[in-house]
């Protein structure tokens, strides 16, 4: 086995590199937080002071941040990942950012003889933990199958996918965060529509859910979320609007039109600012209930 490193020990990347050390892999992390430290020392991982000391220690260095800019100083930055990588290693960042941020961290990288992929995952916290995530990869084809394994400790075996080249594993992941919010933000509307014309929000649930509306996220979501008031995270509302930033923002870039994703940005910046934005992303209905002055809850 390649020796891996890990950067981004947080709500997804902390489980995910605890799935490597059980799966038998010697790795190596960075991280500030002492609790966090001791938590993965004591499972057998090794701490290196900064992410280039990481790679330089390690083969395959994957990183795992909140967003763009975190991901160019980690990689890009002074102490960053690419500072300590040589030639023949490979950095997967596994973060959600701008399909044109990681192309320009992987053409940095190549002048340094430096593989780069990108593999954005799904699943929520609970894939983390389970190893069940979704896994998005862009890149070689070569440099996917040294990660086969990596990905198999984290993932569900049959939603492991190999999509293209660099960038297009945060272009598909982006394509579907876009979607979601979206639809999400539709279901929230439509509820209080529905409502304030007199019908009753349970009955509707029944309707849509053996009807032409129906979605995943309408099953995940509407019972135990929207209709409960309930909004404990299992995806950030803060996180989708930044996803959403980078759709609409990478339209821009390409002169694609993207008035329903924009609109869309816009009510989930509203419910953030409405102090939503460490909840559930599916609170994006409290922008709209403030909106209409309806609630979708009929509890209480």
């Amino acid at each position: 086995m390649e020796k891996v490193g890990f950067i981004g020990l947080g709500i997804m990347g902390k489980p995910m590199a605890i799935n490597l050390i059980n799966a038998g892999y010697d790795l190596t992390f960075y991280a500030r937080r002492p609790e966090v430290i001791a938590e993965m020392e004591g499972l057998g991982a090794t701490a290196a002071a900064s992410p280039a000391a990481v790679a330089e220690h390690t083969d395959i260095i994957i990183t795992i941040v909140t967003a763009d800019p975190e991901a160019r100083e980690v990689i890009l930055g002074e102490n960053g990942v690419l500072r300590g990588a040589s030639e023949g290693k490979l950095i997967v960042d596994m973060s959600t950012i701008s399909p044109l941020t990681i192309r320009e961290i992987a053409e940095e990288a190549e002048a340094k003889g430096v593989a780069v992929m990108d593999a954005p995952v799904s699943g929520g916290d609970t894939g983390a933990i389970n190893g069940t995530l979704t896994i998005i990869a862009g890149g070689n084809a070569d440099d996917f199958e040294r990660c086969r394994g990596l990905f198999d400790a984290m993932g569900n075996e049959e939603n492991i996918f190999h999509v293209g080249s660099v960038g297009v594993g945060q272009t598909v992941k982006i394509v579907n965060q876009l979607i979601g919010g979206i639809n999400m933000a539709a279901i929230a509307e439509g509820l209080i529509l529905g409502i304030r014309a007199g019908a009753d929000p349970e009955v509707m649930r029944q309707v849509i859910s053996v009807s032409s509306a129906n979605s995943a996220l309408f099953q995940i979501r509407v019972s135990d979320f929207l209709l409960a008031d309930s909004f404990a995270p299992g995806f950030m509302l803060d996180l989708m609007k930044k996803d959403l930033a980078i759709g609409v923002d990478l339209g821009k870039a390409l002169n694609v039109p993207m008035p329903i994703g924009a609109a869309t940005y816009q009510m989930y910046s509203a419910a953030s600012g409405l102090g939503a934005g460490e909840m559930d992303f599916s609170a994006v209905c409290k922008a709209a209930e403030h909106l209409s002055g309806t609630r979708i809850s009929q509890d209480g």
